[in-house]
């Protein structure tokens, strides 16, 4: 039995969608006219209303009378099936992507973690903005023998895992947990939003080649901005 076969309007809808994370159309810029659309496509502009109508209910872009379609924030979509990083993967696909070092300390060991009972290690919590909004709150635990020593503007530039690559450390496997919650005041706050905004916990822990344990990774992702997939085949 072959592929099933997605109706004209539905894959229309995935290729707009496609081109506004890849910033072919950005956030707050209107969609060519729906004539035109329709040219490229090669369809009607029934066909092309349809299709605008699927990203209109997802909440994707909005009609304006008289004007047309414009792209509404971006919802940054990442697959559960992908291992992603922020610096590495998603910031070179975004506007203004910028990183805010809120702190790093050294501390002795996390209780809830085997692996980190009795380990130094770095606490190094960040804050990730997509076009000037806040949206991922993260704090990551590195053993300091690991990364024994680092600057301080790497840690706004780089991604963590490029920075362990250059001190001979290399990733091979990550588990990850989520969890939909709610925020806390001080997430509130960091983040800015309101009491109800929902989020995504992520636990991530991360290893090397030997299965030992290299980083255990704690993100706050804003939900009405970021959505997760899965894509599955049957």
């Amino acid at each position: 039995m072959g592929k099933p076969v997605l109706p004209t309007y539905k894959t229309i809808a995935a290729e707009i969608t496609n081109r506004i994370h890849e910033g072919e159309y950005k956030s707050g810029s209107y969609l060519p006219s729906e004539n035109q659309l329709a040219r490229e496509f090669e369809v009607t502009r029934t066909t092309i209303r349809k299709a605008l109508n699927i990203l209109k209910e997802r909440g994707t872009i909005e009609s304006h009378q008289g004007k047309g379609y414009r792209v509404k924030l971006l919802h940054w979509e990442q697959s559960l099936l992908t291992f992603y990083s922020f610096g590495r993967d998603i910031a070179w696909k975004v506007q203004n992507p910028e990183t805010r070092l809120l702190s790093y300390n050294k501390i002795r060991g996390l209780k809830n973690i085997n692996e980190f009972i009795n380990t130094e290690l770095w606490e190094i919590t960040r804050l990730r903005f997509m076009n000037e909004i806040p949206l991922i709150l993260e704090t990551s635990y590195i053993p300091v023998k690991v990364m024994p020593e680092f600057k301080e503007e790497d840690l706004k530039q780089n991604s963590l895992y490029n920075l362990l690559k250059e001190n001979g450390v290399h990733i091979v496997k990550a588990k990850e947990y989520l969890e939909p919650v709610l925020p806390s005041l001080e997430d509130q706050k960091l983040l800015n939003i309101k009491q109800n905004t929902p989020l995504f916990q992520t636990l991530r822990y991360t290893y090397d080649s030997n299965e030992k344990l290299l980083e255990v990774r704690e993100s706050l992702i804003r939900g009405d901005h970021f959505r997760f997939s899965v894509e599955m085949t049957l």
